[in-house]
């Protein structure tokens, strides 16, 4: 008897281990126990301590969840409440064994827990729904866990927005970040000027494809829509009953097309035009002059009622001075206020309103171009332009939200494959959403604490659908609540583990339609000693695939899981193309490898390249050129005037020429090189290429004629953008992709 007890003592841990959380983001503490607890449709409850709000709000989250009806009862509940003190803001823990019992400090945290214990519950093979004993203990890292969306460029129906924030509740997101206004469409009721929704809330027309697509061509259909301020209140009160803030935001002094299609008498020219379908940046925004603040404070005035929430954004980004410079009365206010630039116009402009604000009792926040020309002293910026923004507002003293390109804008392409809707471009896969830390390490202890959180942001040019919607967000919007939740995160192993295994059958369950492309085959690049592998892989076990070699498809292989195919570089440039069909999915992907004498060569960057688009020196001699629209994970990506690269061909060989890659996307802020200078790094001699006001071609050719094994290529760009294009007076990207070699 006691080799039988010992043996259960030694089985009960493994019996733990299979327990695993179930909950995301994870909780600070989780610990399983032996046994669980049978549940049928119906959980009793003692709703004598709670709220009627509260008790409402589980009521809504058990149906929600598995359909669940809560009924009060105070003898022998299954559930019962309990008050905490003098722990951390909004913390929670679960105790179930035998009973449940939900511990917390605020209603907010009460909630918090029980969206936690229905993430707990899951259904045995019977289709009968258990819960294991296990204790959670738990409390937020950041207060302000955003999602932001665009309903400008496209529109979203109400029933669709209530579906998005009981999504974001799910995961325990607090901010609704509503961008209201843009070029395109004005989306909120404003009685006093009922033309914003009249004229400016539709357009005749559409771009279709990309942006950078030529020629452009255009859906001709009236396009549009607005939110009556009934249907404002309708959505506020919604999410506030899932403890989210809506916070609204009325772009100025740019991005004003639609309300100027509208006023025009509230631009510098006043000259009428039409609400552009075309995505982009316009010169034409709201002039400096005092009708213009006047006609904005106006708006403010009927915005501020709806919106209980302390903050009210005003945008502030991209917006070009080109009208600002050319108007009298922009230029008389400037020599009134003693204002040595435009920048410092827009920062009185914004100064205007960050008083208005004040005086109304809310706080203005802007994206990080508030900034420029002298930041005002009550405003809160949100980072965009990666986390510089942020970091000069906190050592200012200000408080900060984190929302930077690199990891918070879901418009980015998530998957590789060709299967991926299209995107604006860019490439921010989960697990870098995963690895976001809003507090950057170049901040100290004190100016971190100006952090409130982070944001990631769904701009809408590319998301003409509800379903392409949930299907940019989702996962990814998960793995943000977890960067923005956990104190000390878990593996991102671990993470995607608990997602697919627990959280996709939810998603799918409630019909949220979803990004698996962390299930579908992946190929990758790895450098070989005479070029480089090509390695197919999947994580599912049943996966089976069809590989077909060569352009003639001369060879044929099936195998499972995955498989390794060494490609030799060659002397001469040509083309080995591959085919691989997923017999399990059904997907089907062609790769094309331009061999030559650069494949899998080793690469030095004497340069640097920016964090945020450095896909590992392989993306320049892996034989695969950048596809467009473009993904950031094809480029590198460089946000310096000068660029060295060295080049080790690994022996001494002909090169006929030479030929790079770049991308031009000016929209984007990427823009080509002016020059190119080679050098032989063993004889220190040169070959330059004709320096350039501009280069119109993306692939760059040097014509080289001697032998060479290791050679240094500088890349020069503009300082500067150009006054006039996106990004004016900002440094510019240079975008390289492959580099290779050409021989006759």
């Amino acid at each position: 008897m006691k080799v039988l007890v010992t043996l259960l003592l030694l089985l009960f841990p493994m019996v733990f281990v299979a327990q695993q959380n179930t909950i995301l983001p994870h909780p600070v503490v989780f610990k399983s126990m032996p046994g669980y607890i049978e549940l049928d449709r119906s959980l009793s409850m003692d709703f004598s301590s709670l709220s009627s709000t509260i008790i409402q709000q589980l009521k809504t989250t058990g149906a929600y969840y598995h359909n669940l009806q809560l009924i009060d009862r105070t003898n022998k509940p299954l559930v019962i409440f309990k008050k905490l003190v003098n722990v951390p803001l909004d913390s929670y823990s679960i105790n179930v064994n035998k009973q449940i019992i939900i511990s917390y400090s605020s209603p907010k945290a009460c909630y918090f827990a029980f969206h936690s214990l229905m993430q707990l519950i899951k259904s045995d093979d019977k289709g009968h729904l258990i819960i294991n004993n296990c204790f959670v203990d738990d409390y937020p890292k950041y207060q302000w866990r955003g999602m932001h969306l665009d309903v400008a460029r496209h529109f979203f129906q109400l029933d669709e927005i209530k579906q998005f924030l009981d999504v974001m509740a799910a995961y325990k997101f607090t901010t609704f970040h509503w961008h209201l206004t843009d070029d395109q469409g004005w989306r909120i009721e404003i009685k006093k000027y009922p033309k914003l929704t009249e004229i400016g809330a539709w357009r005749d027309s559409t771009v279709e494809n990309h942006y950078t697509t030529s020629p452009r061509t255009y859906k001709v259909e009236r396009y549009g829509g607005f939110y009556t301020q009934e249907q404002i209140k309708e959505i506020v009160q919604y999410a506030a009953q899932r403890n989210i803030t809506v916070v609204p935001e009325i772009e100025m002094p740019g991005h004003a097309r639609a309300a100027l299609a509208a006023y025009p008498n509230y631009s510098c020219t006043g000259i009428q035009q039409e609400v552009p379908g075309l995505w982009g940046i316009f010169d034409d925004i709201f002039c400096s002059k005092e009708e213009s603040i006047l006609f904005l404070q106006d708006i403010l005035s009927e915005i501020i009622p709806l919106f209980p929430s302390k903050y009210i954004h005003i945008g502030g980004d991209e917006a070009p001075k080109t009208r600002w410079k050319e108007c009298n009365q922009c230029q008389a206010i400037m020599k009134e206020n003693k204002l040595k630039d435009e920048h410092e116009l827009q920062s009185y402009f914004i100064q205007r309103m960050d008083k208005f604000l004040v005086e109304k009792g809310k706080k203005l926040i802007g994206w990080d171009e508030i900034l420029e020309g002298g930041l005002s002293p009550n405003a809160a910026v949100m980072s965009w332009r990666g986390f510089e923004g942020g970091i000069e507002a906190a050592k200012l003293g200000h408080e900060v939200v984190m929302s930077p390109g690199s990891h918070c804008y879901f418009d980015h392409y998530q998957g590789k494959g060709n299967e991926e809707p299209l995107a604006i471009g860019g490439y921010t896969n989960l697990e870098k959403v995963f690895d976001f830390n809003p507090v950057s390490p170049k901040m100290s202890r004190e100016e971190a604490n100006y952090v409130l959180g982070g944001q990631a942001n769904l701009w809408t040019e590319y998301i003409p659908s509800f379903n392409q919607l949930t299907y940019m967000a989702f996962p990814r919007a998960i793995a943000l609540s977890e960067a923005l939740w956990c104190t000390e995160k878990t593996t991102y192993d671990a993470f995607e583990k608990t997602l697919i295994d627990s959280h996709f059958p939810l998603l799918k369950n409630k019909g949220i339609n979803f990004s698996s492309s962390i299930l579908k085959p992946s190929i990758t690049f790895k450098r070989a000693v005479n070029g480089i592998n090509v390695k197919l892989s999947s994580k599912s076990k049943e996966e089976r695939f069809t590989l077909k070699e060569g352009s003639d498809h001369e060879t044929e292989v099936n195998f499972t899981g995955s498989k390794e195919i060494e490609i030799n570089r060659t002397n001469n440039s040509n083309q080995v193309q591959y085919e691989f069909v997923s017999l399990e999915t059904g997907l089907q992907s062609k790769l094309k490898i331009n061999n030559n004498p650069c494949l899998g060569v080793i690469v030095n960057y004497v340069t640097k390249p920016s964090d945020r688009y450095n896909s590992g020196d392989l993306t320049l001699v892996d034989g695969q050129f950048g596809a467009r629209p473009w993904k950031g994970h094809e480029w590198i990506g460089f946000d310096t005037s000068v660029v060295i690269i060295e080049i080790d061909l690994l022996k001494k060989q002909k090169i006929d020429s030479l030929q790079i890659s770049f991308l031009k996307d000016e929209n984007s802020w990427i823009h080509l090189p002016y020059a190119i200078e080679y050098k032989n790094l063993k004889t220190n001699l040169g070959f330059g290429m004709a320096q350039s006001e501009n280069f119109e071609n993306e692939k760059q050719v040097l014509f080289i004629g001697k032998k060479v094994q290791k050679f240094r290529i500088t890349i020069k760009t503009l300082d500067k953008i150009p006054l006039r294009m996106p990004g004016e007076g900002t440094q510019p990207w240079l975008f390289i992709d492959e580099i290779s070699i050409k021989n006759k």
